[in-house]
């Protein structure tokens, strides 16, 4: 049960932080999803017309807010306002580590279990799209790319191409960290 294997990867663990004022708090969840077939995860496309990060593929996430009470509670919240997963229907397993993103954002993954269907009720204002991905896919080599660059912050740059789109940045990294966790997937140096 992949539920079991999450949170025992997770739980042998602390998640690392990064330290620092000058960064803007985000937070991010990572839906997992259970079916009979294969594990998924739920990815979405931003809208075009957002200021940060507009067209990219993500999590469902976004800044915590003040009135947020923690950095995972900002994660369920953006969570529901993008897709419409309500929080009654996601139980956190645990944390991965923090990552540094674009625009000064510091970003906290969340790991969640969703159901298995889920009627996704998008935020045209905010997502254009979403799609369950099976983890089998990610896990594919033809699937999995990394550029010769480094990104701006000296991170590696994956790529993962699934459903037609090219997920990479933060959210790529992110993944690969999820999949050496629990799938033991392994990043062949270049």
């Amino acid at each position: 049960m992949v539920i079991h294997k999450i949170s025992q990867a997770l739980k042998v663990r602390s998640p690392k932080t990064i330290s620092g004022n000058h960064y803007k708090p985000a937070a991010v969840l990572i839906p997992i999803q259970e079916r009979e077939d294969d594990d998924y995860l739920v990815l979405t496309k931003r809208a075009e017309r957002m200021s940060h990060h507009s067209g990219q593929v993500a999590f469902p996430g976004g800044r915590v807010d003040p009135d947020d009470r923690s950095e995972a509670e900002a994660a369920l919240r953006e969570s529901y306002e993008e897709i419409g997963i309500h929080p009654d229907e996601v139980r956190i397993l645990g944390q991965l580590d923090q990552a540094e993103a674009g625009y000064g954002f510091l970003v906290t993954p969340f790991v969640g279990v969703i159901p298995a269907s889920c009627d996704f009720v998008l935020n045209p204002a905010e997502t254009a799209a979403v799609c369950s991905v099976p983890i089998s896919a990610l896990l594919s080599p033809p699937n999995f790319t990394i550029d010769q660059y480094l990104s701006p912050r000296g991170n590696p740059s994956y790529h993962f191409h699934v459903n037609g789109w090219d997920v990479w940045g933060v959210t790529a990294r992110i993944i690969v960290q999820f999949l050496e966790l629990v799938y033991e997937f392994e990043v062949k140096k270049l």
